[in-house]
């Protein structure tokens, strides 16, 4: 450890011909060591940052990981001279700077004390679990932080790349909401095994580099690039934990419960403003983002629908096993899965701009058209569901905040769109300023409907659709469930 100040140059200012350059750097991330997926080289990846802001990518290979197992602890300040410096191609690129450094056993670090090192950590952009709509699927990476409550068993589920392991960890931030993280392969070793062995503390997690999924309504699913710190020295992790003590009793709940993001209980936080375009607008953004906003109308448009297909109940992908029969999913890997009915519909969404065709699932379906996918089920025959016409008069004037998925597929000639329908709200008027108090904990409104066997009843000629507090939120779609090892990369 140093006690002295020394000369250095900023990060921007060293290049692979910089010559005797002596950086000062706080550690800002750093990951535990693993092997290359294409060979069995060892190393450790961190991201080292000046008091510019500057930010460097730096690798510890093999051996000299033991070497440094010592020093260049996270959060703190040090002078390092002798690294090598060398360009790093964009794909490889997690910090914004054209060259990476490779630390060997010449490199001299120094340890920087409290009086001389001068440099902070900026204030982390922590994503909410309330926000994570809006990254469904997209290329953004994200930072969050949360609450581990529990930890599910490891286990294999095939990918296009041949079986893999995960792991899934139950984490909720301060507005109560739990989400999935899953991790695969080496994190499971790593990672999430120092934050198993503490579960019973709910250790605090600060994730970063996570990418967004839209399984389970919006999980978490690590890359090759994502680290973690378990109970973080930062302000915001000593803000959670003291929110942790205070709602304990809750946090006990949710344990217990094991409750996944389906359950209506955690509402979904309706998009500001700016964030909801025009049927007219998707067009112009179909390349530049996966997921949008609409406020628009929904009807049935056409009947030649089958409006239900046989699913796995665990993962919801397509299977040709018989009603509540068991059988072992190929797709979830789940050993004891159940075929059950689930409700599919292709519907119409419109605005004043232009409509849309677009696919909804699940729960959403069922209580758009008041019937449950079993009784849609038991009412069809080989010819599809009996009574379709009074399926073609839903229609509806309500205007419904609805979150979009896009998938592009490539076919001859070009590319096609496709439009899944992943949450529903229902807008509600801007609230008075007299009912300010009542909107302030909930700003829309949502939409469910009473599912009744009586559907198919000859003299059941009416359809409702009633307003109530309950969400509307989708539990995941037979393409939403495809994993693909691009998870973990």
């Amino acid at each position: 450890m140093t006690n002295m100040s020394r000369q250095h140059i900023p990060l921007k200012d060293i290049t692979i011909g910089t010559k005797g350059w002596t950086a000062k750097v706080i550690v800002e991330a750093k990951g535990m060591p693993r092997s290359s997926q294409r060979s069995p080289v060892k190393y450790q990846r961190m991201i080292l940052r000046d008091s510019e802001g500057t930010k460097v990518q730096a690798t510890i290979f093999e051996s000299d990981i033991n070497k440094f197992s010592d020093v260049l602890t996270l959060y703190k300040t040090y002078y390092i001279s002798n690294a090598v410096v060398k360009t790093i191609l964009p794909q490889h690129r997690i910090a914004k700077n054209d060259y990476q450094w490779h630390i060997n056993s010449k490199t001299v670090v120094q340890e920087v004390t409290e009086e001389y090192s001068s440099i902070s950590l900026p204030p982390y952009n922590f994503v909410s679990f309330s926000e994570f709509s809006k990254y469904i699927n997209s290329d953004a990476y994200v930072d969050i932080i949360g609450v581990v409550i529990h930890a599910y068993p490891p286990r294999e589920i095939p990918t296009v790349n041949g079986p893999q392991r995960i792991q899934e960890l139950l984490l909720v931030d301060q507005e109560l909401i739990p989400k999935i993280l899953t991790m695969w392969d080496q994190f499971i070793e790593n990672e999430c095994a120092a934050i198993v062995k503490n579960i019973k503390t709910k250790p605090i997690i600060a994730a970063y580099r996570i990418r967004i999924v839209s399984f389970n309504d919006g999980s978490m699913s690590t890359k090759g690039s994502s680290t973690f710190v378990i109970n973080p020295d930062i302000p915001e992790a000593t803000k959670l934990r003291s929110w942790c003590i205070d709602n304990e009793a809750e946090l006990e709940q949710l344990t217990l419960k094991k409750s996944y993001v389906g359950s209506s209980s955690f509402a979904i936080k309706a998009p500001p403003s700016h964030e909801i375009i025009e049927v007219k607008d998707i067009q112009s953004l179909e390349e530049k983002q996966t997921t949008f906003w609409l406020q628009a109308k929904i009807s049935i448009p056409h009947s030649n629908q089958k409006y239900w297909y046989m699913a796995c109940n665990k993962c919801y992908r397509r299977t040709n096993i018989d009603y509540k029969q068991t059988f072992d999913c190929v797709h979830c890997a789940e050993k004891q899965a159940t075929a059950m009915p689930r409700c599919l519909l292709e519907v119409q969404l419109s605005d004043k701009t232009g409509a849309l065709i677009a696919t909804l699932f699940g729960e959403n379906a069922e209580k758009f058209i008041c019937c449950s996918a079993e009784t849609l089920m038991q009412n069809s025959t080989e010819d599809g569901v009996q009574n379709k016409e009074k399926l073609m008069t839903i229609q509806t004037e309500i205007q419904f905040l609805v979150c979009l998925k896009i998938r592009k597929l490539e076919i001859s000639g070009g590319a096609q769109y496709k439009y899944n329908i992943l949450n529903m709200l229902n807008a509600r008027p801007e609230p008075t300023l007299q009912s300010n108090k009542e909107a302030s904990s909930s700003t829309m409104q949502h939409v469910t409907a009473e599912c009744s066997d009586e559907f198919f009843d000859a003299t059941n000629t009416t359809l409702q659709i009633t307003n109530s507090l309950e969400i509307l939120t989708e539990e995941g779609d037979e393409n939403s469930q495809i994993i693909d090892s691009d998870n973990q990369q």
